[in-house]
C-alpha cells in the first residue's frame, strides 16, 4: 500500500489518543500534523513520537485553522474532537483532505445535510469510525429491510430505577465496557449518545427512522447488523476496542490492523431500551426530521452534562434540563451552517435559562 499521510483533528482526547497507537503499530501512514486544545503534556508527548509533525492549538482564532489544513492537505483526516465544535471543523476541513474519518457524532446529528453537500462538492471519503457505525459500513449492501444498533447501556444500566436519580458523576464515570472521554461516558448512561447514533445512522446511510432499531447488548461484542429482504441477517462482531474501528477507517478498504484476540460468542443476548431509565433516548422520535431541534438537543445536553460534571445539578435535574430545553424551542428550517450556529447559540442560553430557573416554579 502506498504511504497514506494523515492529520488528527483533537489528537490528546480518547480517540485521538488511540489513533495515535493505531499509527504506531501499523505501517504505510505518515502522521503530517495534529490539533490539541489545551493538554500540552500530551502533545509535547505526541511530538517526540512524531517530531516532523506540524501542531495547531485550537485555542488559536479559528481562522487560522484554515492555514493548518491547507500547509498539510492530508489524505485522511481524523476528526476525533468533541461536541457541536466539531461541526464547524469538520466544514473547515473537508475541503482539504481526501478521507474523512469522522469520529464526532455532532456533525451529523446537528448539521448532516450541510456536511454531505461539502463532501459531494469536493469528492471526500467519508468514513465513519463509531464502533456502531463501522460496523454497518462494512455490512451495507442493497436491499436492506432494516439495521440494528447495540447499546452497552452505560454505567447505570443495572442501578435500581428508585436510586437512578441521585447517582452522582463518579457513579456515571464507571463505564462497564469502554474506555471513552467523560461526556459521552455520561452520555452513554442517558443513552442519548444512542439517540444520537440514531441521527447518524440516518445521515450515513440513507435510512428513514423506522428502519432503525437499538437493542442493549450488555457485552458489547456485537455492534451491528443488518436485515436483508430475504430474511438474512448479517452481524458484525468484535471485542470492543476503538482502536479496531479507528484502524479501519484508515485503512479501508484493506485490513492491515492485527488484533491479539476474538470476542467470546457464550452470550449474545439482547434487550429492549427502557424508556423509564432512558427516557432522554426516546426524544429521538420527536426530534429526527428537525435540524433545529437536533442541534437545540444537542446544546442542551452539552451544557446539563457540564454541569453535572461540575456538581451543579444532580443526574434527574440534567435529563429534565434537557427535555425542557427541547420542549422550548420550535422546529425552524434551517438553510445555512451559519443559522445552525446561531440556534446553537441560542440553544444554549436557553438551556442556562432553564438550569437558572429550576425550582423556582
Amino acid at each position: 500500500m502506498e504511504e497514506k499521510s494523515v492529520v488528527i483533528i483533537g489528537a490528546t482526547g480518547s480517540i485521538g489518543t488511540q489513533t495515535i497507537e493505531v499509527l504506531r503499530k501499523i505501517k504505510g501512514f505518515k502522521l503530517l500534523g495534529f490539533t490539541y486544545h489545551s493538554n500540552e503534556v500530551k502533545a509535547r508527548e505526541i511530538l517526540k513520537l512524531f517530531p516532523e509533525a506540524k501542531v495547531f492549538s485550537t485555542k488559536k482564532e479559528i481562522e487560522s485553522f484554515y492555514d493548518f489544513m491547507e500547509s498539510t492537505k492530508p489524505d485522511i483526516t481524523v476528526l476525533a474532537i468533541p461536541g457541536f465544535e466539531g461541526f464547524k471543523v469538520a466544514l473547515k476541513t473537508i475541503p482539504f483532505t481526501k478521507r474523512l474519518a469522522l469520529a464526532n457524532k455532532e456533525s451529523l446529528v446537528c448539521g448532516g445535510k450541510f456536511i454531505k453537500e461539502e463532501i459531494k462538492r469536493h469528492g471526500v471519503e467519508l468514513i465513519p469510525i463509531d464502533s456502531e457505525h463501522s460496523a454497518i459500513f462494512q455490512l451495507m449492501e442493497d436491499n436492506v429491510e432494516k439495521i440494528a444498533i447495540t447499546a452497552s447501556g452505560g454505567a447505570l444500566r443495572d442501578i435500581p430505577l428508585n436510586e437512578l436519580w441521585e447517582a452522582k458523576p463518579e457513579d456515571v464515570l464507571k463505564h462497564p465496557v469502554w474506555n471513552m472521554g467523560a461526556r459521552i461516558t455520561v452520555d452513554s448512561a442517558t443513552m442519548v449518545n444512542k439517540a444520537f447514533e440514531v441521527l447518524e445512522a440516518m445521515e450515513l446511510f440513507s435510512l428513514r427512522r423506522e428502519q432503525i432499531e437499538v437493542y442493549i447488548h450488555k457485552s458489547s461484542i456485537v455492534h451491528g447488523m443488518v436485515f436483508l429482504k430475504d430474511g438474512t441477517v448479517k452481524i458484525h462482531a468484535a471485542i470492543p476496542d476503538m482502536r479496531v474501528p479507528i484502524a479501519y477507517s484508515l485503512t479501508y478498504p484493506e485490513r492491515l490492523y492485527e488484533y491479539e484476540e476474538y470476542p467470546e460468542f457464550s452470550t449474545l443476548k439482547f434487550e429492549e431500551v427502557e424508556k423509564e431509565r432512558y427516557p432522554l433516548f426516546f426524544l429521538v422520535d420527536e426530534i429526527y426530521d428537525s435540524y433545529t431541534l437536533r442541534t437545540v438537543f444537542n446544546a442542551a445536553d452539552e451544557v446539563a452534562v457540564d454541569s453535572f460534571l461540575k456538581g451543579k445539578m444532580s443526574y434527574k435535574d440534567l435529563v429534565e434540563t434537557v427535555e425542557k430545553a427541547v420542549e422550548k424551542m420550535e422546529k425552524i428550517e434551517v438553510t445555512s451552517p451559519e443559522e445552525l450556529v446561531e440556534i446553537d447559540k441560542k440553544a444554549r442560553i436557553l438551556t442556562e435559562e432553564v438550569i437558572k430557573n429550576a425550582g423556582k416554579n
